[in-house]
């Protein structure tokens, strides 16, 4: 209301100062001035106040969900503008720290601006400041229009072979004659034959419409892919926790990925500052966008006290929640020998364990883009080494994860 008053005032003092300069001078062209001036006053400010009362910013998001790094869009829609209007609009984007302006242009009264995230997270979008101004520019209003979009930005996803991550049944994708994670019991339809093998050919149906058809089995739910990620430290390390968290969910996100493209069920549970878990199993691309949101929502958290059993308290609790014969992904910063244990006496439960463990430390600071320098703590490597030949000869599968392997992975990215 006082920005109301503001121009208003702007106003009245524009028009008396033409009257009293052309009373005091009396000259004719600052008469017409003068009326010219009033005439002008008269018109505009309804106008802008009008225009200000009326117009809203309406926003759109191009993609909700999106990966760290890539680029997005948001629409910015000017709603009850009056059509032809001599207005000056202006449009101010505000954008919280960590989002990248890119190019930003005008199509109609839509503003479009392009912009990068180069940090996991779930951000609010949609702030600007909209002004609007005679073409003069002697009466403006601005507003700020609060956000109202919420972006998720989750982890670099990177192919687990280049993580040097143990592919094992039944993620390692081994060529069978059926996928592992069909019933071939379940005949669910045909399709049209693309490359299968001669095996799958529906050869009745495909007599029946002249063309190659293959068989489509029902999906199984016996082989499902229950992700653990464990955010908790125990000691203070070398890197940040910034650190520990960005590159722990990009493992995360790596391997939901990896289930589902290969059209597996899965599911996820993070703990840390918070326990995060997904709303059961699926293999459709809601779920992981849920999973998603769920990791770029993670934070880790220290915990000091050495006769903590989060893990374990965690699975004897869950046991029966998990699905049965399904291949547990632990993924944590290190595991003590009682933990090696209650794993083992747990394997039966399971139809596969993988661990992946994140032990190195180093002395980059987060953002910071030199090449860094690693400080290995060499005895724990070793130590880590022989428990992992004792793993494998028990059927359980443990990859030692370093940042020079995350690093490596997302400069060939």
């Amino acid at each position: 209301m006082t920005r109301l008053f503001r121009v208003a005032g702007r106003a009245m003092a524009v028009s008396v100062f033409s009257l009293i300069a052309w009373l005091v001078l009396g000259t004719r062209p600052l008469f017409y001035l003068a009326v010219l001036l009033t005439s002008y006053t008269a018109i505009m400010v309804p106008l802008v106040l009008r225009s200000y009362q009326r117009v809203n910013v309406s926003r759109r998001l191009r993609q909700s969900v999106v990966q760290m790094k890539s680029q997005d869009t948001i629409t910015m829609t000017l709603e009850g503008m009056i059509p032809r209007s001599p207005l000056s609009v202006q449009l101010e984007v505000l954008l919280p720290p960590y989002i990248i302006r890119d190019t930003g242009v005008w199509h109609g009264l839509s503003w479009v601006q392009e912009f990068k995230v180069n940090r996991r997270g779930i951000y609010q979008l949609g702030e600007c400041i909209l002004t609007l101004s005679d073409p003069l520019r002697l009466f403006r209003l601005s507003k700020r229009v609060p956000a109202d979009l919420a972006l998720t930005v989750f982890p670099t996803v990177i192919p687990l072979e280049k993580l040097r991550i143990a592919l094992t049944s039944p993620l390692d994708g081994q060529r069978v004659k059926f996928a592992p994670n069909y019933d071939v019991s379940q005949l669910a339809g045909v399709r049209p034959y693309e490359s299968d093998p001669m095996s799958r050919i529906h050869w009745k149906m495909s007599a029946h419409k002249g063309e190659l058809v293959v068989k489509e089995f029902a999906p199984s739910a016996s082989k499902t892919i229950f992700v653990l990620l464990n955010l908790t430290l125990r000691r203070e390390p070398s890197f940040t926790m910034e650190t520990f968290e960005d590159y722990m969910t990009m493992v995360g996100a790596s391997v939901l990925q990896h289930a589902h493209d290969r059209k597996l069920p899965f599911g996820v549970t993070i703990l840390g500052m918070d326990e995060l878990s997904a709303h059961g199993y699926s293999r459709d691309a809601t779920h992981l966008f849920a999973c998603y949101r769920l990791l770029a929502n993670a934070k880790g958290a220290m915990d000091r006290n050495p006769e903590s059993t989060i893990l374990l308290d965690f699975l004897h609790r869950e046991q029966e929640r998990i699905p049965p014969r399904s291949q547990l992904f632990l993924l944590q910063h290190e595991l003590k020998e009682e933990e090696i244990g209650a794993l083992l006496r747990m394997q039966g439960r399971f139809s596969r364990i993988s661990i992946c463990l994140f032990p190195y430390g180093s002395f980059l600071l987060y953002g910071e883009r030199p090449v860094p320098y690693f400080m290995p703590d060499v005895e724990q490597i070793a130590r880590l080494k022989k428990t992992q030949s004792i793993l494998r000869d028990a059927g359980v599968d443990l990859s030692i994860i370093g940042l020079n392997d995350t690093l490596a992975a997302l400069g060939e990215a």
